[in-house]
């Protein structure tokens, strides 16, 4: 039993501290609080998605019709499919003549809000890197307690099911952490897919 928490504790020290190094390895200048074996980028900007100038669309939170559009498709919980068919059904009302300028406005305003609910995702996953760090110091201090008490003491049993619970949190944190660290790069994809569908239309729309 001691043996077997031992390992389970140690593989779970590793692939921790495994999945921050290779992020800063690969990536030389990384946030040290990013815990994600993918690059982080802060900011996403629409020169890397759209083959022409962008204009900034500051007021599209007022705007009463694109406003709940951009939250919608933008949403985490929204699908590409749906995201998509909104987007064009939206576009598509829009006048041939006037898309030149609408449509990379609406891009813009698309943007804006991924960066936004970007920014947010990124803070939560550093802040969940930071807790799972300190159970990783958790599992082990309790470890080595465990290791330092003769298995005959009373108190082996009660740490050694302490450590068994910590390293069971421990591996189901890391789960969630490996599941939350591709919704970046997903939104980052999903904004690349709005890009191309808008472009098209927009090409479409000077023949």
């Amino acid at each position: 039993m001691n043996v077997r928490l031992k390992t389970s504790a140690t593989l779970c020290l590793a692939l921790a501290l495994g999945a921050g190094t290779k992020a800063h390895a690969d990536y030389p200048g990384q946030d040290p609080d990013w815990p994600c074996a993918q690059r982080l980028v802060p900011t996403l900007t629409a020169g890397a998605y759209w083959d022409g100038k962008v204009p900034a669309n500051t007021g599209w939170r007022d705007d009463d019709k694109l406003f709940p559009l951009v939250t919608d498709i933008v949403d985490r919980d929204t699908t590409d499919a749906d995201g998509l068919a909104k987007l064009n059904a939206f576009a598509d009302a829009i006048p041939v003549d006037q898309r030149a300028t609408q449509l990379p406005a609406i891009f813009s305003a698309i943007v804006d809000q991924t960066n936004d609910e970007r920014a947010l995702l990124i803070q939560r996953i550093k802040q969940l890197g930071l807790r799972q760090r300190k159970m990783g110091d958790v599992v082990a201090a309790i470890s080595t307690q465990v290791d330092a008490t003769p298995p005959a003491d009373p108190k082996h049993d009660t740490l050694a099911g302490e450590r068994d619970f910590d390293v069971r949190a421990f591996q189901e944190t890391q789960h969630t952490m490996r599941y939350a660290c591709e919704a970046p790069a997903d939104m980052e994809r999903r904004l690349g897919l709005y890009a191309h569908d808008l472009e098209r239309k927009l090409h479409a729309g000077r023949h």
